[in-house]
């Protein structure tokens, strides 16, 4: 009767400490809804890391566009300055050719001047007077 009742002992205490069946699908049916949490919690992070990657390519993209309009009103303003101050440039090589004009025409008169002094068509005085009077009309 003792060996029987430690087998029966045995035996119970095999009994109670295997996992059931039940236990089993609980433990499987836990394993299954972490792995469906971590799954979605991926899905998520894929889905942030995405639309972050989007806003980031969208926010270059602003930028470059920015840039570029930047660059097209620089050049439109450059371009704008260097009409303003072709016409200076013009006005400014129109002026200094009217001068040299009007300095060869003065010094050609000198010379015609000088011409008639010298086969003494013109007095000295008259000359001097005459001489003022182009140097004077020509500055």
């Amino acid at each position: 009767m003792k060996y029987l009742c430690i087998s029966l002992l045995a035996a119970f205490l095999v009994v109670t400490s295997a996992p059931t069946l039940a236990d089993e699908v609980a433990d499987q049916r836990a394993r299954l809804a972490n792995q469906r949490i971590q799954i979605e919690e991926q899905r998520r992070a894929r889905e942030e890391a995405e639309r972050l990657s989007q806003e980031a390519a969208e926010a270059a993209e602003r930028a470059a566009e920015a840039e570029r309009v930047a660059a097209a009103e620089r050049a439109a303003a450059d371009e704008r300055a260097s009409q303003a101050t072709m016409p200076a440039t013009a006005d400014m090589a129109s002026d200094v050719s009217a001068e040299r004009m009007e300095m060869s025409r003065a010094l050609e008169q000198l010379r015609e001047l000088g011409a008639l002094r010298d086969a003494g068509y013109v007095t000295a005085e008259e000359f001097d007077e005459l001489k003022k009077k182009i140097l004077d009309a020509a500055l």
